[in-house]
Parts: C-alpha cells; sequence; structure tokens
C-alpha cells in the first residue's frame, strides 16, 4: 500500500536539509493545528511570506517580512501574537 501524501506538500513543501542548519533571527509561524496552516498556505495574500514548512504546524517565514506576514494575517481576519526573541 502506497503511504499517504501530506496534503500540505502541495501547497507549502517542507523543508528538508541536507544537514543541520542554523538560521539566526528567523521568524517562524506557528498554528495549532494542520488545517490552519493549509488555509494559511493557500491564501495568495499570506503564501508568499512562507518559505517552507518545518514541520505540519510551523512554517519559516521569509526574513525580513514577519511584519509584512502579521499585517496581511491581520487583514485576513486572524489575529496573531508575535513574540520576539533576545
Amino acid at each position: 500500500m502506497a503511504e499517504a501524501r501530506n496534503p500540505l506538500d502541495a501547497l507549502l513543501p517542507l523543508l528538508k536539509p541536507q544537514e543541520r542548519e542554523l538560521h539566526l533571527n528567523a521568524s517562524v509561524l506557528e498554528v495549532a493545528d494542520r488545517a490552519q496552516l493549509a488555509e494559511l498556505a493557500a491564501d495568495p495574500n499570506i503564501r508568499p511570506y512562507l518559505l517552507a514548512r518545518l514541520s505540519d504546524t510551523a512554517a519559516l517565514v521569509d526574513p525580513g517580512q514577519a511584519e509584512r506576514l502579521e499585517v496581511a494575517l491581520l487583514n485576513a481576519g486572524h489575529t496573531p501574537k508575535r513574540l520576539l526573541g533576545e
């Protein structure tokens, strides 16, 4: 029997680095469940800010675009919570 394909793969590919990577000052979008990430990745006003999926509930945000993503999320009726690291 063939392995079931994740429907998110077509919308937002899973990041599969060949070796360990360290991203300093990276912005990540984290959601509660896979369906919510699929909804956001399918939105043409939000998808351009998402580079790749880190998991079924997290995506890497295009560097320097976190504020624009936040505005796009607010305009789409979402209520993002922004956490800033050190």
